[in-house]
């Protein structure tokens, strides 16, 4: 009978948490772009990346991101990007048990760029494909995302430009349940 209460008391804590319902994301970021569409600015700027995540899933999360980039230079540029994104994990316990565990991701986002010297601010369509990997050792997570940009920046009489980008982000998740 002890052996019994002794291997369900053992069984009860190896049981992972409940499964949180959100997440927050935050990370400073790299960012490198692939074109001169922006010279004189430089095509190696930093910035930062924060998004609110709903848990979906355990595997599935549907995200609300905002990131700030910054491509320092004789003009500097700065982008705004927000949208939605989509981000499938291989395991269900990435939240709740210490380990690694990879991703993809995928984003349908907007972003405005501001150049310094003009007025107004240019929209243009970004879609991200990504994929990176959660490391977990309770009470942290840590996390590194690579994520590749295609996006089109567009002007009324103007032929549409493409401004493809990569981003490297290292950064924190908080996983809870509302």
């Amino acid at each position: 009978m002890i052996a019994w209460i002794a291997l369900g008391t053992v069984a009860q804590a190896a049981v992972p948490n409940d499964a949180p319902t959100r997440s927050v994301w935050v990370a400073p970021t790299y960012d490198y772009l692939a074109t001169g569409a922006f010279e004189p600015s430089s095509r190696h700027g930093f910035g930062a990346t924060a998004a609110y995540e709903f848990h979906v899933s355990p595997r599935f999360n549907l995200g609300l991101p905002l990131a700030y980039r910054l491509y320092p230079g004789k003009q500097l540029t700065q982008q705004l990007g927000y949208g939605v994104t989509l981000k499938h994990f291989f395991s269900s316990h990435w939240a709740t048990l210490d380990g690694v565990y990879p991703f993809l991701a995928y984003g349908l986002l907007l972003q405005q760029s501001f150049v310094e010297g003009r007025s107004g601010s240019a929209v243009s369509h970004d879609t991200r494909l990504g994929g990176g990997a959660v490391f977990r050792s309770a009470p942290l997570s840590f996390y590194v995302d690579v994520g590749a940009h295609y996006s089109r920046l567009g002007f009324f009489e103007q032929e549409s430009e493409l401004i493809p980008y990569l981003d490297v982000q290292l950064g924190w998740v908080f996983a809870f349940s509302l």
